[in-house]
C-alpha cells in the first residue's frame, strides 16, 4: 500500500501547478458564422449578477493557458475580468473587434459599458489606432511601454472620452521619450492622460507584471 501514498501528493501538485488554468477559460464568440476563441481570467469570487471592470489585452489564443504578458501567471484578477485575444494588428479587423466587444457585454455585466485595454512595445501603435477607431467601446488605454503613433494630431483627437496612461521605465530612453511627447500632445488637445516614469525600468518591467500593473489599471476605473 505504501507505493500508491505519492499519488495524493502528485495531485496536489498538479492541481498547484495549474491553479491559473483551472481558474481561466477557454470561450467561444461567432463572428460571420465562424466561433472564435478567446480566453478569460473572472474574479476568484466572481458573482455573474455583479458589475466588473474589464481588461483586453493582446494575446495569442493557441490554449487555455495564454494570457496577455502583464498579468501572466496571476492567481488573482483583483476583481478585473481579464480578456486575452488577438487584438494588435487588428485595424483591418474592426467588425470582428466590435462582435467580440458585443457579446462579452451580454455574458458579463461590463462597468460603464466600455472597456480597458493594454498595449506594449511594437504592438502598442496599432491598438492605440484600434481604441481610435472604436473609442465609444473603450474607457481606457495603459502603454506599458506603448504609444501612439504621435505624428498625427488629429487623429489622436479621437482620444477624447479615453482616459491615456503612459507607464514607462527611465533605462527606456526612446520609450520614455516619445510617451513623454505623446503624453504632452494628449494634454494640448485636452485628452485625458498620465505618465508615469519607473525609476530604474527597463523596456520590459517585469517586476510590475500581475499586482504592480493592475494597481495602476485601477487608476483609470470610474
Amino acid at each position: 500500500m505504501r507505493k500508491y501514498s505519492i499519488i495524493p501528493v502528485l495531485i496536489i501538485l498538479y492541481l498547484s501547478c495549474n491553479r491559473v488554468v483551472s481558474q481561466q477559460k477557454l470561450e467561444t464568440f461567432t463572428y460571420n458564422g465562424k466561433a472564435l476563441q478567446y480566453t478569460v481570467m473572472l474574479p476568484l469570487d466572481f458573482d455573474s449578477s455583479k458589475t466588473y471592470p474589464v481588461m483586453i489585452g493582446p494575446s495569442e489564443i493557441e490554449s487555455v493557458s495564454d494570457q496577455s504578458f502583464y498579468w501572466r501567471g496571476v492567481k488573482d484578477s483583483q476583481g478585473w475580468i481579464l480578456i486575452n485575444y488577438e487584438i494588435y494588428n487588428a485595424t483591418n479587423r474592426i467588425e470582428e473587434i466590435k462582435a467580440l466587444l458585443e457579446h462579452l457585454k451580454t455574458k458579463y455585466h461590463v462597468e460603464g459599458n466600455k472597456f480597458h485595454t493594454v498595449c506594449f512595445s511594437a504592438n502598442s501603435a496599432g491598438i492605440f489606432d484600434l481604441v481610435m477607431e472604436i473609442p465609444e467601446y473603450f474607457t481606457a488605454i495603459t502603454g506599458m511601454a506603448g504609444n501612439p503613433n504621435n505624428s498625427n494630431t488629429e487623429k489622436m483627437k479621437k482620444l477624447k472620452g479615453v482616459k491615456v496612461q503612459f507607464i514607462v521605465g527611465d533605462k527606456d530612453t526612446y520609450w520614455m521619450n516619445t510617451a513623454k511627447k505623446s503624453h504632452k500632445i494628449l494634454q494640448s488637445i485636452e485628452v485625458e492622460s498620465s505618465i508615469e516614469i519607473i525609476k530604474n525600468g527597463k523596456h520590459v518591467m517585469e517586476p510590475l507584471i500581475g499586482k504592480g500593473f493592475l494597481d495602476r489599471a485601477e487608476r483609470l476605473r470610474d
